[in-house]
């Protein structure tokens, strides 16, 4: 699953992030610290929906509050370090007094270490600022599981940042793919004028859908992308040009992706249709040869390329006498 993914990436560069910090703190060197807060500011705003700015562009050097949103009444303060002294030594400064009186709420977000035992303790609170240490004590545990609950758009859009924050670095397990070549030509075709005239016999291709109860996705997935045929059978014969068998190669991988799904009882055969886009997509994501392409153009030729693999027989049972080229 894609949330899978994005969480495994997602936690491991919080995690990096968190020791460095430590690191260079015991050394003095306190430049991460103000780099991190930046990105806090933006990463707080993805998540909770803040609109957080910099507390010290409007006023310089701001004492004990580092993040600011007006509009929601909010402010943060971001700290690597987590002991109760330090909250309590913020909560009692002048300023938070002044935030108090206009009805502002406060968070602390520790980007160091986890901070559970301090969500249980009482804290001297003299101004009597909004501040609840279950709710306004953020760590890097509290904040990964909110990021877990968010849609998946919401999810992919910090994932996103995550990789322009911190690069994402190449798996040594990536292999090059004859389907991510597919999907890098694919991608630079002109797709918004649809395709050419195909000989494609649609009467045999209903009965298919029909046969295999795929009708709930016929007008949204399959009869969407059968005009592409065309589009598709021209690269896969410019393909072929480049070694013996690689066609065929790429269609005995689709076909194979649809095999571990017939092992499946327990599923309907939509779901297993889009069990095999969702395997591609993933198999051609984590190949060293895709390009430098945006997500959801790789989902759309992914799905190009499992239509054009169920009217070519390569996946899902065909009816007696079914012929995807009959005129």
């Amino acid at each position: 699953m894609k949330r899978q993914r994005y969480y495994n990436e997602i936690s491991e560069k919080l995690e990096i992030l968190s020791h460095r910090i430590k690191t260079n703190g015991k050394l003095n060197v306190l430049d991460l610290n103000i780099h991190a807060e930046t990105f806090y500011r933006d990463l707080l705003n993805n998540v909770y929906g803040f609109k957080l700015e910099s507390a010290n562009v409007s006023s310089a050097n701001m004492a004990a509050i580092d993040l600011i949103d007006s509009e929601n009444k909010l402010v943060i303060q971001v700290s690597s370090t987590a002991t109760k002294q330090k909250i309590e030594s913020t909560l009692k400064k002048k300023k938070t007094s002044d935030y108090a009186l206009e009805n502002y709420s406060i968070k602390f977000i520790f980007i160091a270490d986890e901070v559970q035992s301090l969500r249980s303790k009482k804290y001297a609170n003299p101004h009597n600022i909004a501040f609840s240490p279950q709710e306004d004590i953020i760590d890097r545990v509290s904040l990964l599981t909110s990021i877990s609950q968010l849609t998946i758009g919401a999810y992919s859009l910090v994932y996103d940042m995550f990789i322009k924050e911190f690069g994402g670095a190449p798996s040594p397990l990536k292999i090059t793919s004859n389907l991510a070549t597919i999907v890098n030509l694919l991608s630079e075709e002109d797709l918004d004028e649809g395709g050419l005239p195909t000989k494609l016999n649609h009467y045999n291709i209903d009965e298919k859908i029909i046969y295999n109860e795929l009708d709930i996705i016929k007008e949204t997935t399959i009869n969407e992308y059968i005009p592409y045929y065309s589009k598709l059978d021209r690269i896969y014969k410019e393909f072929e040009h480049e070694g013996k068998n690689k066609r065929v190669s790429v269609l005995r991988k689709l076909t194979s992706f649809y095999e571990k799904e017939l092992c499946r009882n327990d599923i309907s055969n939509v779901e297993k249709f889009f069990n095999v886009v969702s395997n591609v997509e993933e198999y051609i994501t984590n190949s060293n040869n895709l390009n430098d392409i945006e997500e959801d153009v790789v989902e759309m030729c992914v799905r190009i390329i499992t239509v054009d693999a169920f009217i070519r027989c390569k996946i899902f049972k065909n009816p007696k006498g079914y012929n995807h080229v009959a005129s």
